[in-house]
């Protein structure tokens, strides 16, 4: 029965956000100055590695997105065209533009 369990919670965790794309504001590819960032609906890519999302946490237009060991960035004023991003690992923050959908 442990194992099931175990198993059922690995599932869970694997299968990322359930969000539609169209649902989801920040997919797309953006222009943050120092790289291009991709987002899909199950993914983020920074240019150098693609990150599973684990979660997503909506507050109004703004998304808190987990991943794997912890690590958190945070997606704010996010419009057709524009965003902020933020690493609450780093606290590192860029204004994005959107380069295409």
């Amino acid at each position: 029965m442990i194992r099931y369990a175990a198993y059922a919670i690995a599932f869970a965790a694997a299968a990322g956000p359930a969000f539609a794309h169209d649902d989801i504001a920040y997919v797309g590819v953006w222009d943050c100055g120092i790289g291009t960032f991709t987002f899909t609906a199950e993914s983020y890519n920074p240019g150098d590695s693609v990150l599973a999302i684990r979660a997503v946490e909506v507050d109004g237009g703004s998304y808190l997105l987990s991943f794997d060991d912890g690590y958190q960035i945070a997606l704010s004023d996010v419009t057709d065209t524009t965003m902020s991003w933020l690493s609450l690992a780093s606290g590192d923050g860029f204004d994005c533009s959107r380069l295409h959908r």
